[in-house]
């Protein structure tokens, strides 16, 4: 049966999202289980049929997690009545009737408006003591342990905003260890580079490069790691472009050999219903479009869509008056420029 050590262990680490061996950036299910095994062990001391967590407050969604039998806990507006910091059972709950299945509740603020509801059920026998005061022990850590749940949550929340938007605009970072393995990099990164420029890692955790781009970056790593300050531009790839800026940059504390990376757009990958609605063109000109904007000539861009250079030459007047551009640089400001490269 887990202990009260263990428990407050288990709540810790399902605050953090920390696994043995883990970094709090572990997937969101990971992180769902942690929590899970926080209510188990909670359940397991106080033998307990239903164990649940449940986050919420006026205008916010509910966000909780359960274990054991199914079971939503007391009402909401039973739970907006219970003072805060104070274990109930059953017959003193605000509004509770002369009988029902044992269960001891406890709730806490957490800032001005969120609370949070822990609470346990079982059939036959009514809890013990001892098993209410396995909630008031927790009674100290709950508002410091979910504050900071929730601040992290956030936090990966905007993270991964972040990472959406520089992966749609092309951008990315990879750390390097002073050998050339690959340390970490952006989320999504290594299968974007093997996708557009068959770059991947290799077994030996070092980027797959030509013979001339690994040479490069040997160097470059070299410069970087003897001269701080030093920056230093790698091209890893010519076609698509991939580019590195390479130089030291502190990272968790620690001074870390930092690759901020751009490949190439490419406006054909786009949906051509989305450059439609945004430029306010036809589909068929939306696709001459995002052929113009990679830099294709009208008669590199009329044999891609199968039309003759007289079609191409035709629609791309149209496209230049509806986009209001003078020509093809035009197209290919406008839409540089603009949001349509976003999801």
């Amino acid at each position: 049966m887990p202990d009260e050590t263990e428990i407050l262990a288990a709540l810790f680490a399902a605050s953090l999202g920390l696994t043995e061996g883990s970094s709090p950036q572990g997937s969101a299910a990971a992180r769902e289980d942690l929590w899970h095994g926080f209510l188990s062990r909670l359940a397991a001391a106080t033998q307990a049929e239903s164990a649940l967590l449940r986050l919420g407050g006026p205008g916010r969604p509910v966000t909780g997690w359960q274990v054991g039998a199914d079971w939503d806990g007391p009402a909401e507006a039973v739970v907006e009545r219970m003072r805060s910091g104070r274990v109930y059972s059953q017959i003193d709950l605000p509004g509770a009737g002369p009988s029902g299945p044992p269960l001891r509740a406890l709730r806490w603020r957490l800032g001005r408006e969120a609370r949070v509801l822990l609470a346990l059920r079982r059939r036959g026998e009514d809890f013990r003591a001892v098993d209410g005061l396995q909630l008031s022990n927790l009674i100290p850590y709950l508002g410091v342990v979910l504050g900071g749940w929730r601040q992290l949550e956030e936090e990966r929340a905007r993270a991964l905003l972040d990472g959406q938007i520089a992966a749609a605009l092309g951008g990315g970072w990879i750390l390097f260890a002073p050998s050339g393995q690959v340390s970490a990099m952006a989320e999504g990164l290594e299968a974007r580079l093997q996708a557009l420029a068959g770059l991947g890692l290799r077994a030996d955790g070092r980027l797959s490069l030509p013979e001339e781009a690994a040479q490069a970056l040997r160097l470059a790593l070299a410069a970087v790691a003897q001269q701080p300050g030093t920056v230093r531009q790698v091209v890893l790839s010519t076609e698509p472009r991939v580019e590195l800026r390479l130089g030291l940059q502190t990272v968790g504390g620690e001074l870390q050999l930092t690759g901020r990376l751009r490949h190439a757009l490419s406006a054909r990958a786009l949906p051509p219903d989305r450059l439609a609605r945004a430029f306010g063109l036809s589909r068929s000109e939306a696709r001459l479009a995002a052929c113009l904007c990679d830099g294709l000539s009208l008669a590199e861009a009329a044999q891609v869509l199968g039309w003759t250079l007289e079609t191409a030459r035709s629609t791309s007047k149209q496209i230049y008056a509806r986009m209001e551009v003078s020509g093809q640089p035009g197209v290919l400001r406008r839409m540089l420029e603009s949001g349509v490269w976003l999801d």
